[in-house]
C-alpha cells in the first residue's frame, strides 16, 4: 500500500486497458468502500454507485459519448448518479466520491479514468443515453463514469518539478 500523496501523485488517466482483464472481488470491494467513506455535504449520503462488470452493457455505455470508447476494454464501469431534489450537493458529493475512487484505484496498481456524463443543457445527450442503458430513474442524475481496469502501459508518475505553484496563493488572491 502507498502513502496517500503517492497514491495521489500516481494517479494518471488510464484510457487504454488490457481488454478481459478480470478484477479481484477485494479490488472491487475497496472501490465501493472508497466511494462510500467519500465526504458527503451535511452527511446525505445522494451519490449512488453503480458498477458495470457485464462486457456487453459496458460496449453500449462505450458509445453514450464520444469521450467514453475506453470503457468497452476496461474491467469495470463505475457510474455515479443521485437526485437532485435530495441535495444541493449532489455534483460534490459525487465528486468526492469519483476522486476516492480514482486515488483507490492507483494505490491499488491499476488504472482509470473519469468519463464525463453530466449535461448542462437540458438536449438528449450522454446523461439519457446512460439512465436509459442502465435503467436509472428519471430524476436522477448522471454526474460520470470511471473506466477501471488493468492498464496497457504504464504512465510515470507526476513530479514535484511539474507542479504549476502560480495557482497557490497565501492568505489572499
Amino acid at each position: 500500500m502507498k502513502s496517500v500523496l503517492d497514491a495521489i501523485r500516481t494517479r494518471r488517466s488510464h484510457r487504454s486497458f488490457v481488454p478481459d482483464a478480470e478484477l479481484e472481488d477485494w479490488q472491487i470491494e475497496n472501490i465501493v468502500k472508497a466511494a462510500l467513506w467519500a465526504p458527503s455535504a451535511m452527511h446525505y449520503e445522494v451519490c449512488n454507485i453503480i458498477l458495470v462488470r457485464d462486457k456487453e452493457t459496458r460496449k453500449e455505455l462505450s458509445l453514450a459519448t464520444p469521450y467514453a470508447l475506453m470503457i468497452e476494454n476496461a474491467s469495470l464501469a463505475v457510474v455515479l448518479t443521485a437526485k437532485p431534489d435530495e441535495s444541493d450537493w449532489w455534483m460534490e458529493d459525487c465528486s468526492a466520491a469519483a476522486e476516492n475512487i480514482l486515488i483507490e484505484v492507483a494505490d491499488m496498481g491499476l488504472g482509470a479514468c473519469w468519463v464525463q456524463v453530466r449535461e448542462i443543457s437540458q438536449e438528449l445527450g450522454p446523461e439519457d443515453k446512460v439512465r436509459e442503458i442502465l435503467g436509472i430513474p428519471e430524476d436522477y442524475r448522471v454526474l460520470c463514469m470511471i473506466a477501471v481496469g488493468l492498464p496497457k502501459k504504464e504512465k510515470k508518475a507526476h513530479t514535484e518539478e511539474e507542479m504549476n505553484r502560480s495557482r497557490v496563493h497565501m492568505e489572499r488572491f
